[in-house]
């Protein structure tokens, strides 16, 4: 059963987003590092540090360019309440044997935050312990990370390929340990290669999307839904696009769809649809790139282009609001745009990663919308 929805009707802009940005200084290396995929726990964002736009858009569109040069494997620590930068935290010195840099983390409840590097080791660091962990045995191409349900809080990871076929989803304890792991093929004479990753804490029910990577490279999509055993329960293949989809604590599904060019965001319990909303026509360059809640179960949908979508449920309706985020003039560069990609709600203001050094981007929301931690 739907339940009412209070649309703001506009996108929002308020007085000019504040700009926290430094450069990650003292990771070693001559790569420039910039945040991209964050996560938060306890009031701190923290978010890979990768120089993987950088180094693709100056070598010609070449995707393993992050390995030209020794990469730290660092990760950056933002403090919303003091609005201040954290020193970084080191997983792996540049070296021979460090080569590619930090993808997406995972700000675990056990107090680990979990990161991947996808060309090398997926691995755990401890805040303020000075404790690093590598996984090497799990292989390469790990690439987005998601909390799995129950006692155990496994990670469930999607696998890209690296170069080895088909992709799939690997279950990973918090030791490190494989649990059980799964290759997804989509279509024949193409490749799976599976990206963003949810898990309903519900039913223990796996969704994520993949890119099909054809023999002459070009690309298209599909996304899956699988079991809590992992085995396949849907497809959906083109036209219909999943870009991105997140689970929060009570076990509500938030979907960001492409059908047929136009988005929507579908929230879903159980199998129940709760909330369609129209998001409009799609852009073609930018995209939905990450979900996060807030403590009350308000959510953050973020886009490339700063667009942030933000979702609530109040006295038993949502209400929805559109932020627009500038991107800084400095960070404004054909040659190598600089993109949004994790946003998160705390207080009153909205906080979004920006590829673009080590980049935070605060914006306040109405007073209506605001949230209290």
């Amino acid at each position: 059963m739907l339940v009412a929805l209070a649309l703001c009707g506009c996108a929002l802009r308020g007085p000019p987003p504040k700009v926290f940005r430094t450069h990650m200084l003292g990771l070693g290396g001559g790569e420039r590092y910039s945040a991209w995929f964050g996560d938060e726990r306890d009031g701190v964002i923290y978010f890979g540090l990768s120089p993987f736009w950088t180094e693709y858009h100056a070598h010609g569109g070449d995707p393993s360019a992050d390995l030209l040069e020794p990469s730290a494997h660092a990760i950056g620590r933002f403090d919303m309440a003091h609005e201040a930068f954290l020193p970084a935290v080191i997983a792996r010195r540049p070296g021979p044997d460090s080569r590619s840099s930090v993808w997406d983390v995972l700000a675990h409840p056990n107090g680990w935050v979990y990161y991947t590097t996808y060309f090398e080791e997926m691995g755990r660091v401890r805040p303020g312990m000075g404790d690093v962990e590598r996984f090497d045995s799990l292989g390469r191409g790990l690439n987005e990370i998601a909390l799995g349900p129950g006692p155990d809080q496994n990670l469930y990871v999607t696998r890209y390929g690296a170069g080895q076929g088909d992709g799939g989803v690997a279950v990973v304890s918090p030791e490190g340990k494989l649990v059980r792991e799964v290759r997804l093929h989509a279509r024949p004479g193409a490749t799976t290669a599976p990206k963003s990753i949810a898990v309903d804490p519900s039913s223990g029910e796996v969704w994520l999307n993949a890119d099909v990577i054809a023999r002459d490279k070009s690309v298209t999509f599909a996304a899956f839904h699988l079991g809590p055993d992992l085995a396949l329960l849907e497809r959906f293949d083109p036209p219909y696009e999943l870009e991105f989809v997140a689970f929060d604590a009570a076990g509500r599904g938030f979907f960001v769809e492409d059908r047929n060019g136009r988005l929507g965001l579908r929230v879903v319990r159980a199998g129940a649809e709760l909330l369609a909303v129209d998001l409009g026509p799609r852009d073609p360059h930018d995209f939905a790139q990450d979900i996060h809640f807030a403590p009350d179960g308000t959510a953050a949908i973020a886009f490339w282009s700063g667009r942030v979508e933000v979702v609530r449920q109040k006295d038993g309706n949502y209400e929805h609001a559109r932020l627009l985020l500038e991107r800084p003039k400095e960070c404004v560069s054909e040659s190598d745009p600089s993109l949004f990609y994790s946003a998160f709600v705390s207080g009153g203001s909205v906080y979004a990663t920006l590829y673009c050094d080590a980049t935070i981007v605060r914006a306040p929301l109405p007073e209506r919308y605001q949230v209290t931690r």
